[in-house]
């Protein structure tokens, strides 16, 4: 049995119920709104307009204190809930939807018909009943907005009933997410076939009891839901009734079959993926039939209607059910096909047999142009060789690669398993001070759970402290070498970096890093910064994105611990890589040229004075001024200073000159920085200046300057600073210094968006028209 099918089949299960994927609710993706029949749940229902919401007959489960209730924009700030519906006009603040209050608790106990149980922490409200979908099934649509600390997802359930319209036996997870969705409405869909009565429940999620944030405020809230007809969960089949939509090709050597049952025991399944998981016999599959006349290599193609282009932060995500059991089992392929272009892509593909069971896989899928998507069965070695798929869907946004095996290009993981060829700096290099170290929740105790199951069985990677020796301790966690490629790719991920008790000196629990790692043309390795955030950015896991500009270069992921290590945690899980060109998520982790907190390096910042000692330096544990720690951790380097000693100002000028500084779009951007003045004298100066980066010597403009008269510069300490710095066209800056004894230090160069007033307000220059050359 291959190594990635060693997973309990609860396992599959938790997988299938916290496989939710979220995107950015647009207009491209916008659930259409039919006329609403008080009612009759085959049409949307977007619960009214303020002052008039209404259910549209979905009812709370009877018997639960925790309740979905009514509510709309304007409603927000008294009652809970978002400030808006999953509409984009005007009305989206009056807007209706339903949402559960998660921090409220239910009462301890409830009677039902005379039988006392235990409340459960949860709400759900449920649709009328239902009949039989039939074999074409129901297509259930829905936007949902999740936020706060108390929210812990949603689930759709498909739940029998009996005669009497009560639930009845086991019920079934079509649906669930656990992510936030950051205040923004996410939309989703799933199809679904069952031959009896039942309801469809939504299920709002709160933190547990004995969780500390369960306390806090949180919602779930959904809004415009739909039970349709099948087809129009367009890419998604069951294979009950048909093949939804999805073709055989003309040009392969044979036919996808739909099947229920395999003829021989030796190949293919014994019942589709629901009656494995659920029991019963509800329905087919789709497979190749490999016997006579079948010949090794022949193909068979199946194509999915045509799609619309993929937006660059809106993959989706493939998820299907296959069987590949038999001896002689071929290969299965999925690709894209690039319908303007006329280009296939394969981006995941498995050869040989994996076991007589059903498996999920997953695969992201993003395309710039219209494409269909093409899954391709090659006959094996023999006629035990029959590959079957079921139940495939269509969510949007990422998700890791599974098996990992699978994955076209490597990068892709869970670390359920292994690190995926992951690794550690070996001690070779050993450039940096600990390791990443792949850790099981259950080994957190109480801090965290892994993103992919989000329970104590789970595995996520977590900086280490076992090893620590000083704030600004470092781990390196690296990729192995990608497969060629010509066109750029995104990275996402999920991160916590938590800080549960932050000192009165302010955040200081460290950083996460992306950076792209290559060699240049003199054999010199060269570390390009792509992703960076820096202490607290709260409890909870959050999606983040990368851009890789040449997709040939390796990836590097630094961790960083600051002063705070004892109590701090940094972690991240679910790598995904997939095509095209993306937005930097969160917007603050965007690595803006200039910026420098000097941990590692000067970030592209050039002495503009060759001559040493006169020059600007990186601090060392062995020589730093004063033994004044750096501003970023603590640590007793990461920053830069000037040290100058001479009888005579101006003879020991120091000049420090930014890399170019592009157009943004704010005309201005606000320049902040740290100081600390060292030294015996009073005659230290620093000034800031800007300069155009335009042909020709260009004067520099004097910004800021600030003196170190009537300054305590015998025991130096950290001192914020900021200036306005006009960004309409390409600028360097430019930071100047001057010393007879002494000298400053600088740290944590940012640009932030928009203008600020300048600080101390000592450093402001009065005539802003003075040049300098």
């Amino acid at each position: 049995m291959k190594p990635w099918l060693i997973f309990s089949l609860a396992s599959i299960l938790i997988l299938e119920c916290l496989c939710g994927a979220i995107t950015k609710f647009s207009d491209d993706s916008k659930v259409t709104i039919r006329v609403k029949r008080q009612g009759t749940v085959s049409d949307t229902c977007d619960f009214g307009v303020d002052p008039t919401l209404l259910t549209c007959d979905w009812k709370n489960r009877n018997g639960s204190s925790l309740k979905w209730e009514l509510g709309a924009g304007t409603l927000s700030n008294w009652l809970g809930g978002p400030p808006t519906d999953s509409g984009q006009g005007e009305d989206a603040e009056k807007g209706g939807y339903i949402f559960f209050e998660t921090s409220l608790l239910a009462a301890p106990v409830v009677r039902v018909d005379d039988i006392t149980i235990r409340e459960g922490q949860n709400a759900f409200i449920e649709s009328p009943v239902l009949g039989s979908t039939g074999a074409e099934g129901k297509c259930v649509s829905f936007s949902f907005n999740i936020d706060g600390l108390s929210a812990a997802g949603l689930r759709v359930i498909l739940q029998p009933t009996n005669k009497d319209g009560r639930p009845d036996g086991f019920f079934r997870v079509l649906w669930g997410t656990k992510d936030p969705t950051n205040k923004i409405w996410m939309n989703s869909e799933v199809l679904y076939t069952y031959n009896k009565d039942h309801q469809i429940v939504l299920e709002g999620i709160a933190k547990e009891l004995p969780d500390p944030f369960r306390k806090f405020r949180g919602y779930v809230a959904v809004d415009n839901i739909a039970i349709k007809q099948g087809l129009e969960c367009k890419g998604h089949c069951t294979f009950e009734g048909g093949f939804c939509g999805w073709i055989n090709d003309e040009d392969d050597d044979f036919n996808w079959s739909l099947g229920r049952g395999s003829k021989n025991p030796s190949t293919g399944p014994a019942t589709d993926r629901s009656s494995f998981i659920y029991g019963g016999m509800e329905g087919g599959y789709a497979f190749i039939d490999s016997s006579y006349p079948r010949r090794p290599g022949d193909m068979a193609r199946m194509s999915s209607m045509e799609f619309e282009p993929t937006g660059p932060d809106t993959p989706l995500c493939l998820r299907f059910w296959t069987h590949m059991y038999g001896n002689g089992i071929g290969t299965l392929t999925i690709s894209i096909s690039d319908t303007r272009e006329g280009e296939d892509r394969d981006i995941w593909s498995l050869t040989g047999e994996a076991g007589n069971s059903w498996y999920q896989a997953e695969v992201p899928v993003s395309s710039a142009n219209p494409f269909k998507i093409v899954i391709t069965a090659k006959i094996g070695k023999n006629n035990l060789g029959d590959i079957a798929v079921d139940d495939i869907s269509l969510t949007p946004g990422s998700c890791p690669t599974a098996p990992q095996i699978a994955a076209a290009t490597s990068g892709d993981c869970t670390f359920e398993v292994d690190e995926c060829g992951w690794s550690n700096i070996g001690s070779r290099e050993r450039l940096d001070d600990i390791d990443w170290e792949r850790t099981s929740g259950a080994a957190l105790r109480s801090t965290a759970h892994d993103h992919t199951l989000g329970t104590e069985k789970g595995y996520l990677m977590t900086l280490s402290r076992t090893t620590l020796q000083r704030p600004g301790s470092r781990a390196w966690f690296t990729s192995r070498d990608f497969k060629t490629a010509t066109t750029p790719r995104c990275l996402s991920f999920w991160f916590v970096m938590n800080e549960p008790f932050i000192d009165s000196i302010g955040p200081s629990l460290g950083a996460l890093s992306i950076y792209l790692r290559s060699i240049d043309n003199t054999g010199v390795t060269v570390m390009k910064p792509i992703w960076r955030l820096y202490n607290h950015q709260g409890p909870d896991w959050q999606y983040a994105q990368a851009l890789i500009k040449d997709p040939n270069d390796a990836i590097l992921i630094e961790g960083i611990w600051g002063s705070s290590r004892a109590n701090g945690f940094i972690a991240f899980d679910d790598i995904t890589f997939f095509g095209g060109s993306c937005s930097i998520i969160p917007a603050g982790a965007k690595v803006r040229p200039g910026e420098c907190r000097f941990e590692r390096d000067m970030c592209d910042w050039s002495n503009g004075t060759d001559k040493s000692p006169a020059s600007w330096r990186m601090a060392t544990v062995n020589r730093r001024p004063s033994n004044l720690p750096d501003k970023t951790f603590g640590a007793p380097d990461g920053y830069i200073y000037y040290d100058l000693f001479n009888q005579i100002l101006g003879a020991n000028m120091v000049r420090l000159i930014s890399p170019v500084i592009p157009v943004t779009d704010e005309p201005q951007l606000c320049f902040s920085f740290w100081y600390a003045a060292f030294g015996a004298g009073e005659s230290a100066l620093l000034q800031i200046m800007r300069q155009d980066n335009s042909s020709g010597e260009t004067p520099a403009e004097k910004i800021w300057s600030l003196e170190a008269k009537n300054m305590d510069t015998t025991r130096p300490a950290w001192m914020p600073a900021q200036v306005t710095v006009e960004s309409n066209k390409p600028f360097h800056i430019i930071m100047e210094g001057q010393a007879t004894n002494g000298g400053f230090a600088v740290d944590d160069i940012i640009f932030t968006p928009g203008s600020c007033p300048t600080r101390p307000d000592k450093a402001a220059i009065k005539n802003q028209k003075l040049k300098v050359t």
